[in-house]
């Protein structure tokens, strides 16, 4: 077999040999920002891995605007993400009691099989509400994943496409306030960020619900 390298046992330094698919089909992910509006999403009983404690044994389907009574923070997590997944979720779970005394709702969504789920929930004793997020439906809307491109492209070590871990803080109308993005999987949660976003959205929330009665 012929080669136009002369030495074929070394590329050449500009060849990108992780790059395998062909360029029309490169489209980059483009997350949702602040200022934008979250698709609404619905969510079945069975979805639920950690169900929430106000969804009653009569509940059988969960839509998304069902949480804008408070700032809802949604949080997305893969087991794909090996080491740094366990870190993530420690610090949800540390963060779990204080989003709920400013005033929010943590919900964690992944699109991992539910026995791998389980299995995470179960060591690590998390507590918070876990939901499968079925063909990454709701990373999809939220423009966090797409099959053309790939998170190991821009993480070594990862073997199987996940969106990246991401917090979406979400008040009424669905309305963005924050966002938290770790593309390289390189950094940990802004807590303090985190929990004035969620306070200051609470406050919103209230003073819109106030005018409605007024």
């Amino acid at each position: 077999m012929r080669t136009k390298n002369r030495y074929a046992d070394f590329l050449p330094l500009n060849m990108d040999i992780r790059s395998t698919k062909p360029l029309h089909d490169r489209t980059k992910i483009k997350p949702l920002a602040a200022g934008h509006t979250f698709p609404l999403f619905h969510l079945h009983k069975e979805d639920f891995v950690v169900p929430f404690p106000f969804l009653g044994k009569e509940s059988s389907y969960l839509v998304g605007s069902e949480l804008l009574n408070q700032p809802l923070v949604l949080a997305f997590y893969s087991v794909h993400w090996n080491g740094y997944g366990k870190r993530y979720l420690d610090e949800l779970q540390h963060l779990y009691a204080d989003i709920h005394v400013m005033g929010g709702q943590l919900l964690v969504v992944s699109a991992d099989d539910r026995k791998e789920l389980e299995a995470v929930i179960s060591e690590g004793g998390y507590t918070f509400p876990l939901a499968i997020d079925r063909n990454h439906q709701i990373a999809r809307s939220a423009g966090l994943y797409a099959e053309s491109d790939p998170l190991w492209d821009r993480v070594s070590g990862i073997e199987e496409n996940a969106p990246p871990p991401a917090l979406y803080v979400t008040g009424q109308s669905q309305h963005i306030s924050y966002v938290f993005i770790d593309h390289y999987l390189d950094s940990t949660i802004p807590a303090r960020e985190l929990l004035t976003e969620v306070y200051n959205a609470g406050q919103s929330t209230l003073t819109e619900l106030q005018r409605a009665i007024a």
